[in-house]
């Protein structure tokens, strides 16, 4: 998995990670904060609202208030009952109008940070997923990879989403703190221990939380993959029958992330129903403890015990939230934590860009003493590789399979690097070149032709943005491909379906040398390019690779011994060693791994 092959970031170093993320947004979140505030600011004054009507129900005002109550009394004072009930009425109105807007603003702009941040570490992902090295998907489960910038990122965004959804509650009780100390400190530190209290008690819910969010992560992997699996092998499931225990597998995977998915929103909700308790349970006490404290207020004392009780109750509300939030954001910790995990790979898993850009080869391509295995603790899969192609040659690559052909090319596209030798371009080392320029360079057709889920036209296009319809078509009548575009429903605007299967094999070949040519590049790689294609597809295929080969280099990947043997030059590659090299004939007068599959092929030829 990915998360095997790197150590983990500390709590700190992701917290950093996000505070980067949150400079990025640093409009939307300033005036989430401003908006939080206002909220707590109207919450604050709202409250006071209490004191003309404790007064009024004592009969009389309340003398010993401090800052800033008695600035309401003083307001309300002299003013009849009518009068009083009136102007309450009408200023709680425009309180909880300005509140409601205030949190409307804020809830858009929070669901705003939301969505532009599930963007912004989305395209982080899928930058760093075409950086990385083909190795490092040799190691990887696909469908691990798509849950990794699908439903994990959808969790960053709603970890993002609490986190500024939290700033409202951190002010509001900040500021009734504030407003309770006021009243009596000794009666808040009261309140703050037991608030406390009931903090320490809902740390085991955190701990379930994050447990739960571990598992939640796992489980949405394990899911998409049996799903990606199903999609990429549904001929294969049918063709074996296999589609109940497909479902029975698919459906485990979907309880199981149901399960953790459920418990990690339990953890989340049995935060209020608790809260309320635990906060229940410190007003009474507080309600005990002040029938001494406020002894001081004398004649007001049970007018401001019930302000104190009222601006406590309506913490709870903000509390509440808040631990709500904090619950929510160490369940989806884990979902940030892995995504930056990724964005932040960093050992062995890139291929180093070269600073000189290729303008094209000069003399040849060169192999030196080459070794090479996927993985430090696997075997060689090449060793102690040596050959030349001078340009303008034509070099064939034969040997059994597994032997390490197609390696060979890998290594020429610089999908991997090897661990002792060189490749040597005009006598510069590959490494040193930019990849992109190199690239470019070359042309590849492959037995396992990929094609986009696109149109014709798109499909060959890929090789060259921007490409003219003249050179389309020019590539595609090249490639023996035009005559049967001409026939398909809408020619070159015809869709090709997943992976071009409304093409056949041959059909599909075609269209990848169209775009292989598009380029006009100078070096061509044919890796097995005809050995699935019945007879007369191999006929046009074959026929294709001829006519664009003339005055290129180029480097032939064969099953079929036939393909090469008009070659300059061929190599012979067996248990990832060079066995033989030399022209057809040349080779056929040996006593050697060339002569026998000669000698096999030319006897399977018979018995067909």
């Amino acid at each position: 998995m990915a998360e095997q092959i790197h150590q983990g970031l500390s709590f700190k170093d992701n917290t950093k990670q996000l505070m980067r993320l949150l400079k990025r947004f640093k409009g939307l979140v300033t005036f989430i904060v401003l908006f939080g505030i206002g909220v707590s600011l109207s919450e604050g004054f709202g409250v006071t609202i209490v004191v003309p009507l404790l007064e009024g129900v004592g009969g009389s005002e309340i003398s010993s208030l401090p800052f800033p109550f008695s600035l309401i009394s003083s307001y309300f004072s002299g003013m009849g009952f009518k009068e009083r009930i009136q102007s309450i009425a009408v200023i709680m109105v425009v309180i909880v109008s300005f509140k409601s807007f205030l949190t409307y603003m804020s809830s858009i702009l929070i669901n705003r940070l939301q969505q532009n941040s599930i963007k912004y570490y989305r395209l982080l992902c899928f930058n760093q997923l075409l950086k990385l090295k083909m190795g490092y998907f040799n190691l990887q489960r696909l469908g691990h990879i798509q849950s990794l910038i699908t439903t994990r990122i959808n969790h960053v965004g709603v970890l993002i989403a609490s986190g500024a959804s939290i700033i409202s509650s951190i002010f509001t009780i900040a500021l009734l703190i504030i407003m309770l100390f006021v009243l009596s400190w000794k009666m808040t530190l009261l309140a703050l221990f037991l608030v406390g209290l009931s903090s320490f008690i809902l740390r085991g819910i955190s701990r379930k939380s994050a447990d739960a969010g571990e598992a939640s992560d796992a489980a949405v992997q394990n899911m998409s993959t049996t799903l990606l699996d199903t999609l990429t092998g549904m001929k294969i499931i049918h063709l074996f029958n296999r589609q109940k225990d497909i479902i029975s597998k698919f459906k485990e995977d979907a309880e199981n992330y149901r399960d953790t998915v459920f418990r990690l929103v339990r953890a989340k909700d049995m935060v209020k129903p608790l809260f309320e308790f635990t906060g229940v349970a410190s007003l009474a006490l507080v309600m005990f403890a002040g029938s001494f404290i406020l002894g001081n207020y004398g004649k007001d004392s049970m007018q401001v015990l019930l302000l104190f009780l009222f601006i406590f109750f309506r913490i709870m509300p903000a509390a509440n939230a808040f631990n709500s939030m904090r619950v929510s954001i160490i369940g989806y910790w884990p979902f940030l934590k892995r995504t930056h995990e990724f964005i932040q790979k960093k050992e062995n898993l890139y291929i180093k860009d070269g600073s000189k850009t290729f303008k094209g080869l000069k003399q040849s391509i060169q192999m030196k003493g080459l070794n090479f295995s996927y993985n430090s603790s696997e075997k060689e899969v090449l060793h102690n590789i040596s050959f030349d192609i001078s340009k303008g040659l034509k070099v064939g690559v034969v040997g059994p399979s597994g032997g390490g052909k197609s390696t060979l090319v890998e290594l020429l596209l610089r999908f991997y690097d090897p661990q002792a030798g060189e490749v040597l371009v005009d006598g510069i080392d590959l490494r040193e070149f930019e990849v992109n320029s190199w690239r470019r360079h070359i042309g590849v057709v492959s037995q396992d032709t990929f094609l986009f889920n696109d149109t014709v036209w798109a499909n060959i296009a890929f090789a060259k943005p921007g490409a003219s319809e003249e050179e389309i078509r020019k590539a595609a009548k090249r490639a023996h491909a035009y005559d049967f575009i001409k026939e398909l429903p809408l020619g070159y605007d015809t869709m090709l379906g997943e992976r071009g299967v409304r093409l056949s094999g041959g059909q599909r070949q075609r269209i990848a040398i169209a775009r292989a040519i598009l380029a006009e590049p100078e070096i061509l790689v044919f890796d097995e390019a005809t050995s699935s294609l019945d007879t007369a597809s191999e006929w046009e295929v074959q026929a294709a690779l001829d006519e664009i080969s003339l005055g290129k280099t180029v480097i032939s990947i064969a099953h079929r011994l036939s393909t090469v043997a008009g070659t300059d030059k061929i190599i012979v590659i067996d248990k990832g060693r060079i066995v033989q090299q030399g022209a057809h004939q040349e080779l056929l007068r040996q006593e050697g791994t060339y002569k026998k599959l000669v000698q096999l092929q030319a006897l399977g030829n018979e018995h067909r």
